[in-house]
C-alpha cells in the first residue's frame, strides 16, 4: 500500500454545534433575538451546502466572493447596522463554514499513523474549495499531501470520476490505496473502483490494534 485517500466530514472534522449556538447567542442580544438568529444561521447554512452540492463555486476567489454576500445578508436580516453594531457586521465577513467545525477525536493520531507508514496522504471531501485552509485551520494540513474538494474539482463524490481525479493527481493506482470515509455509498463505489476502502467507524476501532 503506497497511498491513502480519506474524507474529511466525519473522519478528520466535525461540526461544532456548541460554537455555532454560542455565536447565536452573541448575535442575538444585538436585537433580532434567539429564535431569529437560528432561523437566519440555518437557513445561511443550507445556502452553503447548496452551494456545495451543485459546485457553483469553484475558486478561492469566488468562495471569498460568496462569503462576502453570505456576511452581507446574515447582517441585513439580523440588522447589524449602526452604531455600536458595525464592528461586528464586519466581523462577519472573515467567517468561514470551518470556524465551526473540530477535530474528530483521533484525527491527527491517524494521520500521524498514515505518515509513519510513508503513505501519501490525500483529502478528498465534498466541500468548497477552501479545503487546505479548512485543514489548517485546525492544525491538520502538514500531515497531507493532496487537497480535492468537489467543488474545485467539478465533481463530487460518488461520482466515480471524482476517486479517480484525485488518484491520477497523487499517482496512485486504486488498489495499492486506502480509502476511509463515513459514508458507506462513497465507500461502496471506492471498492467497486479497486480501493482498499473501509466505513471509518469499522477501521478506527482497527487502528487501536
Amino acid at each position: 500500500m503506497r497511498g491513502a485517500l480519506l474524507d474529511r466530514d466525519g473522519v478528520l472534522l466535525l461540526m461544532d454545534e456548541e460554537a455555532l449556538y454560542k455565536k447565536a447567542l452573541e448575535l442575538s442580544i444585538h436585537g433580532a433575538g434567539l429564535e431569529k438568529t437560528l432561523a437566519v444561521l440555518a437557513r445561511a447554512v443550507r445556502e452553503i451546502n447548496e452551494v456545495v452540492r451543485t459546485l457553483q463555486v469553484r475558486t478561492l476567489e469566488e468562495e471569498a466572493t460568496f462569503w462576502n454576500t453570505l456576511a452581507q445578508k446574515v447582517a441585513q436580516e439580523l440588522e447589524l447596522f449602526g452604531l455600536g453594531k458595525a464592528s461586528l457586521s464586519k466581523e462577519l465577513h472573515s467567517w468561514r463554514y470551518y470556524h465551526f467545525m473540530r477535530k474528530a477525536p483521533g484525527a491527527e493520531a491517524l494521520l500521524r499513523s498514515l505518515k509513519e507508514q510513508g503513505l501519501k496522504v490525500g483529502v478528498l471531501s465534498n466541500t468548497l474549495p477552501s479545503l487546505r485552509e479548512s485543514l489548517a485551520y485546525h492544525g491538520l494540513d502538514a500531515y497531507v499531501d493532496g487537497f480535492f474538494a468537489s467543488c474545485t474539482l467539478g465533481v463530487a463524490k460518488p461520482d466515480p470520476r471524482a476517486f479517480q481525479m484525485a488518484l491520477e493527481a497523487m499517482d496512485l493506482a486504486p488498489e495499492e490505496t486506502l480509502y476511509l470515509d463515513d459514508d458507506p455509498e462513497n465507500v461502496e463505489v471506492a471498492r467497486r473502483l479497486g480501493l482498499r476502502a473501509e466505513v471509518y467507524s469499522r477501521y478506527q476501532r482497527a487502528v487501536g490494534n
